[in-house]
């Protein structure tokens, strides 16, 4: 759902950066989610805190990046405990009803009737750094560093026009990480918003494209489902494909830049717009206490008889039922009652949600079974929706593509797109985009220009 693959994530929003000889050091970001610069030569000098970390004591494990857990013994993200009313990093979620609350530093059983599996691929969540790694983004060797980037970006848009293969060489094609400090140094050099010269310099679905690619992920969801709530019309399924699924940790930094941003309760804006069990659904994702390794002793049987009384085995749907199951169990556990299900009464299940739900709360759920079964056929179904018919959906197009642009999960994308609909998914998007933005869409997807 996010340019880092399931189960991984976003990279340190901000990160602290490291620099090659005769860059800039010392500028202070002004917007929230882009780095910081430490001085020349490396990290901060011993007891000084990077943007957003306290002073770390002298042999501390460095601070976990923005968006990720922090790592055993770390600060968490911003130095601040959890906030009032979130859940502390790593704590069990609330015990289910009917099951007795894990005794202290008890290990989650094992998910019955099944080895024990991984957790699934959930949401968008930023691999963990290892214990004494540097907290610094380095630019791939060999490759362009941030500050030639930002001078490539900076001469395509100067004096009459625009260069618009130039500017898609950089935006389209380097991770967000390398962006944000490029943004950064755009910024210090010029001493103007890059995003606000792309804004200015492009314009309708090839400027929305390079304005999803140039924000950090997590400030991007952030702007993405503030325009979907604020306005006339609501975008039900942009708030689906930014909010279902999402890891815990991955949902609390989420609500954290929301408020920061906006100055306003990521849950309440949502509320405001959405009703019906489909807001029910989103409120207890926006929760983000999913119990998501197996704090407790899941019964497979007993959830899969649940699901077919709570619907295929009674006169109308029990849908708080569905919702509580779906929303709060281990992936890795609903992937053994699907199955389950599946080998007792025939049917997959994805189709009896069909079946028992209709309008957006039907979507939301269908999305969310896909996903925790296999989350790149999620996101190549989604593709296809936003192509198929008359028209092209292309604002959904590009924030799919934006937001799953990772090359290994964008490589699965794809080779699910083409076993499910015999046709790659290079050849689907020039069929239904031309221009610049085709051409932005390609380097996204890590595919070439030919033809």
């Amino acid at each position: 759902m996010s340019y880092y693959p399931p189960a991984q994530g976003y990279p340190g929003y901000p990160p602290q950066q490291q620099y090659a000889a005769g860059a800039p050091v010392g500028y202070p970001p002004t917007q929230p989610g882009y780095p910081a610069y430490p001085p020349q030569g490396g990290a901060p000098p011993p007891g000084q805190p990077g943007y957003g970390y306290p002073a770390a004591a002298p042999g501390a494990p460095p601070p976990a990046p923005y968006g990720a857990p922090a790592p055993y013994g770390a600060p968490a993200p911003y130095g601040a405990p959890a906030p009032y009313g979130y859940p502390a990093p790593g704590a069990p979620p609330p015990a289910p009803y009917g099951y007795s609350a894990p005794a202290a530093g008890a290990h989650p059983p094992p998910p019955q009737h099944a080895p024990t599996m991984t957790h699934a691929p959930t949401m968008t969540h930023a691999p963990t750094m290892a214990m004494g790694q540097p907290n610094y983004y380095q630019p791939a060797a060999g490759g362009p560093t941030p500050q030639q980037d930002a001078e490539t970006i900076h001469s395509a848009c100067r004096g009459f026009g625009t260069d618009e293969k130039r500017v898609i060489s950089v935006v389209a094609a380097r991770p967000p990480e390398h962006l944000a400090v490029v943004a950064s140094v755009y910024k210090q050099f010029y001493g103007r918003d890059l995003v606000e010269v792309l804004d200015k310099e492009t314009s309708g679905h090839f400027g929305r494209a390079l304005h999803y690619l140039i924000l950090p992920p997590i400030v991007l969801d952030a702007e993405l489902i503030y325009q979907a709530c604020i306005g006339a019309g609501t975008n039900e399924r942009c708030l689906i494909q930014t909010l279902v699924g999402r890891t815990n940790a991955d949902m609390a930094q989420l609500k954290y830049v929301f408020q920061s941003k906006y100055n306003r309760s990521l849950e309440e804006t949502v509320k405001s717009d959405v009703s019906g069990y489909f807001e029910k659904l989103l409120v207890v994702c926006i929760q983000g206490t999913r119990d998501e390794i197996g704090h407790y002793q899941y019964n497979v049987e007993a959830d899969t008889q649940a699901l077919y009384k709570a619907g295929e085995g009674k006169m109308g749907t029990d849908e708080s039922q569905f919702i509580h199951i779906l929303t709060n169990r281990p992936d890795a556990h609903l992937r053994l009652v699907f199955k389950q299900y599946e080998s007792r009464h025939g049917k997959k299940f994805s189709k009896v949600v069909v079946k028992e739900f209709s309008g957006w709360i039907e979507t939301a759920l269908v999305y969310l079974v896909e996903w925790i079964e296999n989350p790149a056929m999620c996101i190549a179904k989604n593709m296809e929706k936003a192509m198929e018919g008359a028209g092209t959906d292309d604002a959904s197009l590009t924030r799919l593509v934006v937001r799953n642009r990772t090359p290994a999960f964008m490589a699965q994308i794809k080779a699910n797109y083409t076993a499910k609909y015999k046709k790659s998914l290079r050849d689907r998007i020039k069929g239904e985009t031309s221009g610049d933005y085709r051409r932005t869409l390609f380097t996204a997807i890590g595919e070439p220009e030919r033809g």
